[in-house]
């Protein structure tokens, strides 16, 4: 509709212009100022219709995104609940410091049971060398030289020592146990 009265107009105005050229008129300032005019004024009203169809497209996309956000208010809500569990710093903190001084703790306790061995050996030995006979002080004496001379090779016999000692008792222990069953064997034959 708007092309239409647009199109009217610019017949119009060629119209009054083909008149005003049949017409004769006169070329004085002001008539040509009124030409110059309406002339500038057709080039405006020609160019309207690329406007407002620009504008017009333009608008045709408001109201399309008016159209989409009212339809997005009135969708139904969907609330949708999180939960997410996160530890505070502090309780971490105090959980790594809890583990640390129980790892002191113990570690502190068995150095205090390590000492406390070591004082009462260290009492012992020093009990035999007061206490002891001529003999047990030069059996410690000799202890301490074949300690101090080559620790390795005395911790190594020692070791080797008690082995034989503990198999020496298991093999007696063996063999007691041989004894009890073989006379509970006699006893059955003997019935």
């Amino acid at each position: 509709m708007n092309e239409m009265l647009l199109k009217t107009i610019i017949e119009k105005l060629e119209a009054l212009e083909l008149a005003w050229k049949a017409s004769g008129g006169g070329e004085n300032e002001s008539l040509v100022q009124v030409k110059n005019e309406l002339y500038l004024l057709r080039q405006d009203l020609q160019n309207l219709p690329s406007r407002i169809v620009a504008g017009s497209s333009r608008l045709a996309e408001l109201f399309e995104s008016i159209e989409n956000l009212q339809a997005a208010l009135h969708a139904p809500k969907q609330s949708r609940v999180e939960h997410k569990h996160v530890l505070h710093k502090g309780i971490i903190i105090s959980g790594v410091l809890f583990l640390l001084v129980v790892g002191l703790s113990v570690s502190l306790f068995n150095a205090y049971k390590s000492r406390k061995k070591y004082a009462a050996n260290d009492i012992k030995y020093r009990y035999l060398k007061l206490i002891g006979t001529k003999n047990h002080l030069r059996l410690c004496s000799n202890t301490d030289s074949l300690y101090q001379k080559d620790p390795v090779f005395f911790t190594n016999e020692v070791e080797s020592e008690e082995q034989r000692l503990i198999q020496q008792a298991e093999d007696l222990r063996l063999a007691l146990e041989k004894e009890k069953e073989a006379e509970v064997l006699n006893k059955r034959a003997s019935k």
